[in-house]
């Protein structure tokens, strides 16, 4: 389950046969678009060709971003030594300020989600079993700590994984005892996150994703705590290579219904923390352990994905595909609860008796979901993990009060005779449309999906041939920018009442998910869980300028932010004013300005969403393309500025010829192979492809001259001369883009053809 357990698109955790999806009530399975890639010089595939007819790729960025189905990590060196290399060096400053801002977001929302289940009776329980989080010993804490942060299902998720149980809880744990500051203490973060993620996105097609990913944890806790004391890449590289030699291997018996959830990330952690200490002292694991025939890829995965676990290092940031939970629960159920907050206000005054029926259509992660939950029997006696994946009782919750709580999740709360009688009539339908959404979005699979190209369809046809039915093309390549990643796990909630009234909500993904250059304001929900779930305004505070707090902050910080009612004295925060900061002047290299491209994008693709055709496509207006033949004509041509883009950045003579974006084949050959969704899409990463390598351009570089060729619609030439770099961009910024988005929103106002 790529965010709560085994994912319906998959074998379940026991490893046994897929399990199938509900029935799908009205429309058949969605098959908009052929599967069939393009001709191979098409620029439908979005991708400059060499004279082979093979993906041209640059550097470290393209270089490792390849599809190919081999073992190896496209070098002489393992996996395990290439991102033990790499993270033993990582510097804050290697990453970008927006990346920077998640790893603040993701730690503020860990810290809620730890309140929330050490408050709970399962988390009080857990503490007095495993002790506080506060205690000496730091693998008995982070033990702790991590069960409790699991056992409501209120963590957040990345691609791939849910990282923090390990990414975040370990290097907190260390924290005091290394005396780190605060930038130390981001920094381990970050190392964490992209081992961790990394290596499960590279298994993520196979029996175990999400939470039931066990094996996340054995490199989040190794990443997490070797930064933390600046190991050497030898060290990582034993430490990694003894952990992943005995990954844990989740079953769905336990996991589903139990109390046995509660040791998913805290075994693996204790694996990985107990690698460190012999690594450290100079025992040794396999560096190939992770690509090797009789290795962990080859076991714990269905199509294994090498290429993932190394791709677009230093330039593709997992940390930034994180989305945010605001209630507990696994996140296919999120949005589906997000609409029922949204209902409950529309239904003020009416006695749940008064409604007939409850319906919630979802992709095949909501439906195969609930279709493995209702497998058990649950009840206001049931474990929480059982709760948590009960979508009845989460909807039915939210209908009746507004939200979701932790409480919702104990007695008495669960007591409640009318949210079970409600709850009893609620059903859940699969909807075509929106696993088409969610197959498309970067997660919980679509970028694995597309850096398996085409072996992910087979994959997928074996498991469920409805669901292969949504594949977008196999030709649309993995995302080599995660600035705007998306998550879009939606759905529509129907309440049907007696009197014959229905009212109705949809979201295309839930409240907090990554949503694309649309964005969230990740920081203040992160602050808004925090201080619910009881969290001192003063510790988010804190975390809000986590780069400059000095090691005596950070330890305020930890004993502030995770201090219960029996923690000693010695381990409560004090009551004294806080050191003075270590504030660095630690200024990053100045590169080029791309707040107004962004914005630029951010404007294009609300149009072209809006823009989207229902049952009958919108006419342009007179003397204008359509919405397709812009869309491809934009991705196209940001593909080729990407290409542009790698020239000035590696000082290489520059050029740019607009023609393959306006060949009229070219265009065609794009739109009819790809869907209005799946335009949408390959602009959105085609863009962020091309911001990204401009983020990354020194800003001294503005002054390259461009050899340039425009040509019109009809392949007449326009200009031909040199022009300054910076100046294609401002002019893309301020002119080509806004105007093709004023052609959009002309176009989602125009009516509709007869």
């Amino acid at each position: 389950m790529s965010d709560s357990g085994t994912a319906p698109v998959g074998r379940d955790a026991s490893g046994a046969p897929p399990h199938g999806q509900d029935a799908t009530n009205g429309s058949g399975p969605l098959r908009a678009h052929s599967r069939t890639a393009p001709a191979q010089d098409s620029p439908g595939s979005a991708e400059p060709r060499s004279e082979s007819g093979e993906a041209d790729r640059h550097g470290e960025h393209g270089g490792d971003g390849g599809r190919s189905g081999g073992s190896g990590s496209g070098s002489g060196e393992s996996i395990i030594r290439r991102l033990s290399g790499w993270g033993s060096r990582l510097v804050l400053d290697d990453a970008p300020e927006r990346v920077v801002a998640h790893l603040k977001s993701q730690i503020l929302s860990q810290l809620g989600a730890a309140r929330a289940g050490y408050g709970h009776p399962l988390g009080r329980r857990v503490r007095q079993a495993y002790g506080s989080p506060l205690q000496d010993d730091p693998q008995h804490a982070v033990q702790s700590l991590s069960m409790a942060t699991v056992c409501l299902d209120f963590d957040d998720t990345a691609y791939a994984g849910h990282l923090s149980h390990s990414t975040v809880n370990v290097p907190l744990i260390y924290a005091s005892s290394l005396g780190l500051d605060g930038r130390q203490l981001l920094t381990s973060v970050l190392a964490a996150n992209e081992t961790a993620a990394r290596i499960t996105a590279a298994a993520t097609l196979g029996p175990f994703r999400g939470q039931t990913a066990g094996h996340t944890h054995l490199a989040g806790a190794v990443a997490g705590r070797l930064r933390a004391e600046s190991a050497s890449a030898d060290v990582w590289a034993h430490a990694l290579g003894m952990a992943f030699s005995v990954p844990t291997w989740s079953l769905s018996r336990g996991f589903f219904s139990t109390d046995a959830k509660l040791l998913v990330a805290a075994v693996p952690v204790r694996i990985g923390l107990s690698a460190c200490d012999g690594a450290r002292f100079g025992l040794t694991g396999p560096e190939d352990v992770l690509e090797h025939p009789q290795g962990f890829l080859h076991r714990f995965a269905d199509v294994p994905l090498p290429e993932e676990a190394v791709a677009g290092l230093g330039t593709l940031w997992h940390t930034e595909t994180f989305s945010y939970k605001i209630h507990p629960g696994s996140a296919y159920t999120s949005a589906a609860v997000d609409c029922a907050v949204e209902l409950h206000h529309a239904l003020e005054g009416v006695d749940h008796r008064d409604i007939a029926e409850v319906v919630v259509r979802g992709s095949i992660f909501t439906a195969g979901l609930d279709r493995i939950a209702r497998q058990h029997r649950i009840g206001p006696d049931s474990s929480v993990a059982a709760l948590n994946f009960s979508l009845p009782y989460n909807v039915a919750t939210a209908l009746l009060t507004g939200s979701l709580l932790p409480a919702d999740l104990a007695h008495p709360a669960v007591d409640r005779p009318d949210r079970w009688e409600l709850a009893a009539r609620v059903r859940t339908e699969h909807d075509p449309a929106l696993s088409r959404h969610a197959l498309l979005a970067t997660a919980p699979l679509g970028q694995a999906l597309r850096r398996a190209g085409e072996r992910a369809e087979a994959w997928v046809r074996a498991i469920d041939a409805r669901a292969a039915e949504t594949l977008p093309p196999a030709w649309l390549e993995p995302e080599t920018d995660f600035r705007w990643a998306t998550k879009n796990l939606g759905a529509r909630v129907t309440v049907r009442l007696r009197d014959g009234r229905e009212l109705h909500v949809e979201r295309r993904g839930a409240v907090g998910a990554a949503s694309g250059p649309d964005g969230t304001d990740h920081a203040a929900l992160a602050r808004a869980k925090f201080l619910a779930c009881g969290g001192d305004p003063e510790a988010a505070d804190l975390v809000a300028r986590l780069e400059d707090l000095s090691p005596d902050d950070v330890r305020r910080l930890v004993r502030l932010a995770l201090a219960g009612p029996d923690d000693s004295p010695a381990s409560r925060p004090s009551t004294e004013t806080p050191v003075a900061r270590d504030v660095r002047d630690m200024r990053k290299d100045t590169a080029m300005e791309t707040a107004a491209l962004d914005e630029a994008y951010r404007g294009l693709i609300a149009a072209a969403t809006a823009a989207a055709p229902g049952d009958e496509a919108s006419a342009p207006p007179s003397g204008e393309h359509d919405a397709d033949w812009t869309l491809a004509h934009v991705a196209l041509s940001d593909r080729l500025l990407a290409s542009t883009a790698r020239q000035v950045l590696a000082g290489d003579a520059a050029g740019l010829d607009n023609g393959p974006a306006m060949d009229p084949k070219a265009i065609e050959e794009l739109t009819t192979s790809a869907g209005r969704d799946v335009l949408v899409e390959l602009v959105r990463r085609n863009a962020a492809e091309l911001v990204g390598l401009l983020a990354q351009t020194p800003d001294n570089q503005r002054a390259t001259p461009v050899s340039v060729r425009l040509v019109g619609d009809k392949g007449e030439e326009l200009f031909s001369g040199a022009v300054p770099w910076g100046e294609i961009v401002r002019l893309r910024a301020e002119d080509h883009i806004p105007g093709h988005t004023g052609r959009l929103r002309r176009i989602a106002g125009a009516p509709q053809q007869s």
